[in-house]
């Protein structure tokens, strides 16, 4: 039996209120799917275009809130806070940047 554990995206105490709920798992496309019911995508926030991580667990599968993509930060934006000046190696870096290589790295 699968089991969907949506805790980790509920804030907390909610299930204590509002109680779990069995959903259908449909197939979609060439996979499988579930759909969440109104009231735990309203409580919990989650949009059309929400990303959400699915886990496997031993008891099923465990489905939180994905991280937001990195967003790419182009060149001429992180060379803003930039003085111009060269970068001082600390005595820690400079002594790494001396070492001879001792087996085959070179």
């Amino acid at each position: 039996m699968i089991q969907y554990i949506l805790y980790p995206i509920i804030p907390k105490g909610w299930f204590s209120l509002t109680g779990a709920k069995t959903v259908r798992v449909n197939r979609w496309g060439n996979g499988l799917g579930i759909r969440l019911p109104k009231e735990f995508t309203d409580k919990a926030g989650i949009t059309e275009s929400s990303r959400l991580d699915v886990r496997p667990t031993a008891d099923g599968l465990l489905i939180t809130r994905a991280e937001e993509p990195r967003r790419h930060i182009p060149l001429a934006e992180r060379l803003q806070g930039w003085s111009g000046q060269p970068y001082e190696l600390s005595d820690e870096d400079t002594a790494w940047v001396a070492m001879r290589a001792i087996g085959d790295e070179s």
